[in-house]
């Protein structure tokens, strides 16, 4: 009876031993998945990089802002910058890699692939070294573009800015450029701050415009107004002059029924800017024999039973452009014809004088 409890303690005693070898056997085993998960996920090209930038030193970053002709005070913010929870990796090329905060480029990164690991069959990685870390301090810690009207004003924490950095025409707009009348679109790129700022943009009547932002650039969704009326169109811009009658004396020339030497050149030409595309245009059709060729008719009453001037844009205080449609009442051989012209018209001041400088023909939908 006494062997046999001494056999059950020898047998509990050794179950005992067993489970704990057993327990320690998986927390090792458990502490060894989580390690070689933990290697893996460091090794993840994004975490690897982002870590290493996390663990510039103060004197990495010192260094950085002195080669880069930039104050050490702004070693705190510059600190806080690699610091950041919300930086992002970008492959450029093959093991060159940028590193961004909120999407504002901070680093670029030259690696190279030391080694390939596979752990516990399944987690493949690449073990890397950093060749080279490369600031991007060229345009300073914080930076921005701002993309405008070059008839606009932008200010820096209440600082208005005095030069754009470049400037282009507005994209299929190159015939309004026969002045400074029309604006082009500028690029103000404001670098070497020492912290965020507070973007202002005024539009050509002091007017502060709502922006949007994405990536450090400040950008209009629409640089121009555009209005429906008339009335509307006079809010932003001073428009003195009879639209329509400038767009019924065209559509008159060019049925041959305008008044004035020539065919009515005289009188369209008054409206138009000797030396531009639409001034030869006319000149060409009063001049040539295809005018001659105009069918017999004359004009009924009213000669526009229809007319409607809408949808202005406003480029700027002396540049816009309108839509015309008329309906113009032709007898021809006894029967009534509309004739209709639906056309997009564009102004410029030329000496403080409205002039035409362009009409589009609006495409039938």
């Amino acid at each position: 009876m006494k062997s046999s409890k001494k056999k059950e303690k020898r047998y509990k005693k050794s179950l005992l031993i067993y489970s704990i070898i057993l327990g320690i056997l998986a927390i090792i085993f458990l502490i060894y998945i989580f390690w070689t998960l933990k290697t893996y996920e460091n090794a993840q090209v994004d975490n690897y990089l982002i870590g290493i930038i996390h663990d510039l030193s103060e004197s990495d970053l010192k260094n950085y802002l002195k080669e880069n002709n930039l104050s050490t005070d702004l070693l705190d913010e510059y600190k806080n910058i690699t610091q950041s929870k919300n930086l992002t990796v970008k492959e450029i090329a093959d093991e060159k890699y940028e590193i961004y905060n909120h999407d504002r480029k901070i680093f670029t990164i030259d690696t190279k692939i030391l080694a390939n690991k596979t752990k516990l069959g399944l987690f493949n990685y690449q073990v890397r070294d950093v060749i080279k870390i490369m600031p991007n301090l060229n345009r300073g810690l914080f930076y921005y573009d701002v993309i405008v009207p070059s008839n606009f004003e932008v200010f820096v924490d209440g600082e208005k800015l005095e030069n754009y950095s470049k400037e282009k025409n507005f994209s299929n707009l190159d015939f309004m450029y026969y002045n400074t009348a029309m604006p082009k679109l500028v690029t103000y790129e404001i670098n070497n701050l020492d912290s965020e700022k507070e973007i202002v943009i005024k539009d050509y009547n002091a007017n502060t415009v709502e922006v949007s932002e994405k990536d450090f650039i400040y950008q209009m969704d629409d640089y121009f107004y555009k209005v429906k009326t008339l009335e509307d169109a006079n809010n932003y811009i001073n428009i003195d002059f009879d639209i329509m009658k400038i767009a019924q004396d065209w559509h008159l020339f060019l049925t041959k029924d305008l008044q004035g030497n020539r065919y009515g050149f005289s009188t369209i030409s008054e409206y138009l800017i000797e030396g531009t595309d639409l001034y030869q245009m006319a000149y060409n059709w009063a001049h040539s024999v295809d005018i001659t060729f105009t069918s017999k008719h004359t004009l009924g009453n009213p000669i526009w039973p229809v007319e409607r001037l809408e949808n202005f844009e406003i480029y700027g205080p002396d540049a816009f452009s309108c839509t015309v449609y008329l309906e113009k009442d032709m007898i021809v051989a006894g029967k009534h014809q509309i004739d209709i012209m639906h056309d997009k018209l564009y102004f410029i001041k030329v000496d403080d004088v409205w002039k035409l400088i362009n009409i589009q023909a609006i495409e039938k939908n």
